[in-house]
């Protein structure tokens, strides 16, 4: 059986992905002010959806971290204060 991963998407509140473990999915969501932060520390004119991509690995990373720690919520918001 292939899965296949579900592309990310812009919302209202930033841009919603997917993230595996464990062999469960869990719907996250990175916020604006998450992806403002990550935006500023690049230094550059990028959309959200072009942060996103630029700092991908990382997000993921922080998704997964909270996913493992037990955070709950359906989404997994991803607010700035994970960034710094």
């Amino acid at each position: 059986m292939i899965r296949t991963a579900a592309e990310p998407r812009v919302g209202e509140d930033g841009v919603t992905f997917t993230v595996e473990v464990g062999f469960a999915d869990r719907e996250c969501l990175v916020s604006k002010n998450a992806l403002a932060h990550l935006r500023r520390m690049r230094g550059g004119q990028l959309d959200f959806l072009e942060t996103y991509r630029a700092f991908e690995d990382q997000i993921h990373s922080v998704a997964r971290r909270l996913v493992v720690a037990g955070v709950s919520g359906s989404p997994l918001v991803l607010g700035a204060a994970y960034f710094v």
